[in-house]
């Protein structure tokens, strides 16, 4: 009994290493066909890149076919899991990956990254740094998995390849990813990106290798002989086809050793030639490190010398017990100046303030360029916090000045944040990022100007991206909804029209201000979806009031810088009018005067279309902006609206009622309607009565009211 289990035994090893040493007839290879250099396809959608070589060497020293099969990253892992592919290529090694694969030996080495918008400060390699926010990564990648694995904020991974991830990132759906070096920097550069995102420093090195489905092992050791009986020199000329050539050694050693009897005199030839070709590779080395810490346009250090200083900074205050801040600069209008003088001069006047900058700082200070119009100061040693702010007027003085461009005088100011530490922050990140919140403060305090860090600033942060990322939602989510105020006949009483005010029921947050959120929509191109589907919804409600009997009434809405100036406005608003079959003459677009001042001649074009396809436009806030007579005359304008800061005080301030009737005079001599806004007391509307005034709205008579409760008034009529 016991010789037949034996033979059974040395049976089933002996077919086993037969099954092993047979070879396959074929191997199916799927990848990422959007993983360049890797893996990618040409203008003829043709598979090329490092793995398409390295497979076909293998399949001609082997004899064996190899169909390379180019798709979706997470369908190409699936395509070996269920059987349906023998191998995967450029997986990355994970504990979790090791429990479904078996890896080759051989791999390429990776690095992956967290890449975040420039306008975004304080994120590091660390999880902790992304708590909170919502951070993009491809379908099943492995920086994804680590990621979340640590405990970072919310893994958007629904992005099936690289490229797709990276436009979501260039239109703002995402303002955080993470994604190999390699790879990820090629995307940003061919989408126009790159100096729209910074990196992290590496989350960690990977290392990417071809493996097959768990219990595989014959397969694997088959293809791994294969590739053993490749050279190295082979397998490398076709790595350096993909990324780049080293630098040559100046004598081949091959060569050494074949000229070994020549005479001494020229292996010390030899000897000095390597002895030069070793001092230009230190040098190039060395130049090269240069430049990759510094900021090519400015020559400052970049944001990895700028964290590792202020590291160094911290650690020197702690041990010494002396003060430290941190700086953000950001030049105010900026993009004004490149889209009116050019980028070059855009860029004369960026190397001009980094010139400032440095002339302000001491030896001891660092001060780096963070991103296309961003500066951040290390100030070190000081003894008291009132030194930055000294500092900061120093800065702010100097960049006051106007920048020369060949004659012509530009001016540049800047907003200017200050956290210092330990107070504001233990860490780089942290101080970087809370200077960074100062100056956004600064910016809305006006610009021209430096704010120093508080504590309930980056509660305002948090709060911020929060609702910015939950607003990219919410139009999908329908949780946006209108309400409408009533316009009042002053001399009838009679209800007029309504303005649609836009309102958002967070699903947590409840019914947030308005002056909350729309200033982040206004920020963002999300402003133009909600702003159509405003249009949108108004006409919708126009025709359900209709069907239900109620007589019309006009319906203003509001339009957003970004809706006014993109293009085929007239025809977007055209089709949705018509699309609902309502009567253009109850829509009233309303607009500002900054606005439509901004671009007067494009300006004018656009309202002569949309007056001739006759919806009514009106001026809001009239009085806060430019209040040209001359654009009152040439653009067709149906009504001016007083504004609310005029009408609060118009009982008791002689400045505020001389400026409403002459407001009303002014209308009414070209024709216009005139509307007041804010009327909250019987005192006000008396006088806008007295005066001529033509229409008023506020709460004296009602405020914006639901889509459900307007029947009431409109069978009225009146309030």
């Amino acid at each position: 009994m016991r010789r037949i289990i034996l033979i059974l035994l040395w049976l089933c090893s002996a077919a086993q290493a037969a099954a092993e040493t047979i070879p396959p007839a074929k191997l199916t290879v799927t990848v990422d066909d959007r993983y360049p250099p890797y893996s990618f396809r040409d203008d003829k959608g043709q598979l090329r890149g490092l793995v398409r070589d390295r497979w076909d060497l293998w399949s001609e020293r082997t004899g064996i076919p190899v169909e390379l099969r180019g798709m979706d990253w997470q369908a190409a892992q699936r395509a070996v899991l269920e059987g349906r592919a023998d191998i995967v290529d450029t997986l990355g090694l994970t504990p979790e990956r090791e429990k479904l694969y078996e890896f080759s030996r051989d791999f390429q080495p990776a690095e992956a990254r967290v890449f975040f918008h420039r306008s975004l400060a304080g994120i590091s390699n660390e999880a902790s740094s992304l708590k909170g926010m919502l951070v993009g990564a491809k379908t099943a990648s492995a920086c994804g998995e680590w990621l979340r694995l640590r405990g970072a904020g919310a893994i958007r991974d629904t992005y099936p390849d690289s490229v797709s991830l990276v436009k979501a990132a260039g239109k703002g759906e995402i303002r955080i990813f993470c994604m190999d070096d390699t790879v990820a920097n090629y995307f940003l550069y061919r989408e126009g990106l790159s100096s729209e995102f910074n990196s992290s420093q590496p989350l960690y090195a990977a290392s990417l290798h071809w493996a097959v489905k768990a219990g595989r092992g014959e397969l694997r050791n088959f293809v791994q002989r294969g590739y053993d009986e490749i050279s190295s020199s082979d397998l490398k000329q076709i790595r350096t086809r993909w990324f780049g050539t080293p630098l040559r050694t100046p004598l081949d050693l091959r060569w050494l050793y074949a000229l070994g009897s020549v005479p001494l005199t020229l292996l010390g030839f030899s000897l000095a030639g390597m002895t030069y070709n070793r001092c230009m590779r230190l040098k190039l080395q060395a130049r090269n490190q240069y430049f990759s810490s510094r900021d090519a346009l400015t020559e400052l250090p970049t944001r990895g010398v700028l964290y590792d200083r202020l590291s160094q900074s911290i650690a020197q205050a702690e041990r010494e017990g002396h003060g430290l801040a941190v700086l953000f600069v950001d030049l105010d209008r900026f993009k004004a100046v490149n889209d009116t003088f050019g980028h070059g001069a855009g860029d004369r006047v960026l190397k001009e303030a980094a010139a400032r900058l440095q002339r302000c700082a001491r030896a001891a200070d660092t001060v780096a360029r963070i991103s296309s119009d961003e500066f951040v100061v290390v100030l070190s040693q000081i003894i008291k916090a009132e030194e930055a702010g000294v500092f900061a007027r120093r800065v702010l003085t100097e960049l006051h000045r106007p920048f020369d461009l060949d004659g012509k005088p530009v001016y540049c100011t800047a907003s200017i944040g200050i956290a210092v530490h330990p107070g504001d922050g233990t860490t780089a990140a942290a101080l970087i990022q809370n200077a960074d919140i100062a100056m956004y403060r600064a910016k809305k305090s006006g610009r021209n100007s430096f704010h120093y860090f508080l504590p309930e600033m980056h509660e305002h942060a948090v709060r911020r991206l929060q609702i910015e990322t939950a607003l990219r939602l919410a139009l999908e989510r329908d949780e946006f909804t209108l309400h409408y105020q009533p316009k009042i006949d002053v001399a009838s009483g009679d209800i007029t029209g309504f303005e649609a005010l836009l309102r958002w029921r967070h699903p947590d947050l409840g019914l947030l201000s308005p002056a909350e959120f729309i200033p982040i929509l206004e920020d963002t191109d999300l402003v133009v979806g909600v702003g159509e589907w405003a249009i949108a919804s108004v006409c919708r409600q126009i025709r359900e009031w209709a069907a239900q009997g109620l007589p019309p009434r006009p319906v203003a809405v509001n339009l957003s810088a970004r809706q006014f100036h993109m293009k085929d406005l007239d025809k977007v608003v055209a089709r949705i009018v018509d699309e609902a079959g309502v009567a253009p003459g109850l829509i009233e677009l309303e607009l500002t005067e900054s606005l439509i001042m901004q671009d007067p001649q494009a300006a004018e074009q656009t309202l002569r279309n949309l007056e001739h396809y006759g919806v009514r436009l009106a001026i809001d806030d009239f009085g806060t902006g430019y209040s040209s007579l001359s654009y009152l005359k040439r653009f067709p304008i149906d009504t001016i609206k007083i504004d609310r800061t005029f009408i609060a005080d118009v009982t008791s301030n002689a400045d505020d009622a001389a400026i409403a009737l002459a407001v009303i005079n002014l209308g009414h001599s070209l024709g216009l309607t005139v509307v007041a806004e804010g009327v909250e007391t019987a005192a006000q509307l008396e006088f806008l009565r007295v005066h001529g005034c033509d229409e008023v709205q506020g709460f004296f008579f009602s405020g914006a009211i639901p889509a459900a409760d307007v029947p009431v008034l409109l069978k009225s009529g009146r309030i």
